[in-house]
């Protein structure tokens, strides 16, 4: 009798949940998946709810499809709903991981580095590419947007005997430049040195 009423209190609650999810009463539907983990830490139905009122705080509306999603996966008698949601969740999170390192990466170059426009002002107040690029070369980047830029730094680096940094400048330029007879140029130029 006592296990009865447990799993008569789950489905309520987990019933209650799903109403409060849906009319955007996110605290009080976390409460009642909370209560339901608390007797039943294996629930998915609950495990889900949790994940999808987490995702709340940062997409509402993505959180309230895969909700939705949810519940007509459900409704179909679709076998695991909440396994199929929850995969689908990590890869958003997957995704938006990207999207960040993506976004970081792009942020980088700009907040860490000067353009290539700048580095030349660098070089006129310092007095020659080498001082400059010795005095810049730990603390920041040089961000090159233009390939004929990027071959004057190259020529630049091998003029004053900057042979590793070439070589790994090279080894990505080979990948996006795989014919490029200036590129096939500084690569033998590399060599001879």
């Amino acid at each position: 009798m006592k296990e009865i009423k447990k799993i008569m209190d789950k489905k309520l609650l987990l019933k209650e949940a799903g109403e409060l999810f849906m009319k955007k009463e996110y605290k009080k539907a976390l409460e009642r998946y909370i209560k339901v983990l608390q007797n039943d830490p294996t629930n998915q139905e609950a495990q889900l709810g949790t994940i999808l009122c987490d995702l709340v705080q940062e997409d509402e509306e993505e959180a309230s499809a895969l909700f939705d999603f949810y519940i007509i996966l459900k409704e179909e008698n679709e076998p695991h709903p909440e396994e199929k949601v929850i995969e689908m969740v990590k890869d958003l999170d997957k995704t938006y991981e990207q999207i960040e390192e993506a976004f970081s990466d792009f942020a980088n170059l700009f907040y860490e580095g000067i353009s290539y426009n700048d580095f030349k002002l660098v070089m006129e107040s310092r007095g020659g590419f080498k001082r400059a690029f010795e005095d810049i070369m730990f603390s920041t980047k040089v961000v090159i947007t233009k390939k004929s830029d990027f071959f004057d730094f190259i020529e630049l680096l091998l003029e004053n005997g900057f042979y590793d940094m070439v070589y790994s400048y090279l080894e990505d330029a080979i990948r996006l430049y795989p014919s490029d007879r200036k590129v096939q140029e500084f690569a033998k130029k590399l060599g001879k040195v």
